[in-house]
């Protein structure tokens, strides 16, 4: 009798004497995957991946929610009467984030103009936002927490991954990041909610 004669198989016949290759096997076929099955022969869909395989690749930094405080008071005339002023908007098409794995190194570039300021009845024009960073990245705290180390400044940023599929992840984070306003320069941190795109 032929047919198939793996118990594990979910066509397995137990009257089969004689293998014949017809074995089916369910599960994930995909060797980059933590699951992989190398005796599957059928992908059932459920491979699943470590955060630092998802991350690999190119990301549109399609939307991002950022808000920082700023300090005005030092600049003189206007500084008294602009005090700390805070900082919030939302923008599409912020910016890049390339990640290499299994070489751990990123690229960025945040690129984006901040909505104008409005102070006691004045708009202050919004200040563009230009920033690249590149250096390494690690995963850690059971895989919620990205660290980005600056390969110039050795600044760190940390995010937390709120969600990551093949193509979309949310990212939350703190960019520190020098900005010149009004012919001064102000060292920021800047709080960012991140929604990526792979290209």
């Amino acid at each position: 009798n032929n047919g198939c004669t793996n118990p594990e198989a979910s066509n397995y016949n137990p009257n089969a004497t004689e293998d014949d290759g017809s074995c089916i096997i369910l599960g994930c076929t995909d060797e980059n995957a933590t699951n992989y099955n190398p005796e599957a022969t059928n992908d059932n869909g459920s491979c699943e991946y470590t955060v630092s395989f998802l991350l690999n690749g190119n990301w549109d930094i399609i939307s991002l929610e950022y808000e920082t405080e700023i300090d005005l008071s030092n600049i003189p005339t206007v500084g008294t009467f602009l005090g700390t002023q805070e900082i919030s908007g939302e923008v599409s098409n912020a910016g890049t984030w390339i990640f290499e794995y299994p070489e751990y190194l990123y690229s960025n570039n945040l690129n984006f103009t901040t909505e104008p300021i409005n102070v006691a009845g004045f708009d202050i024009p919004g200040f563009p936002i230009d920033v690249s960073s590149n250096g390494d990245w690690e995963i850690t705290n059971n895989d919620y927490i990205l660290l980005a180390t600056d390969a110039n400044t050795s600044l760190e940023s940390i995010y937390e991954i709120l969600s990551i599929q093949n193509n979309n992840a949310f990212i939350n984070g703190t960019i520190p990041f020098e900005q010149e306003i009004m012919g001064f320069s102000f060292n920021l941190d800047i709080d960012v909610k991140m929604q990526l795109q792979k290209q």
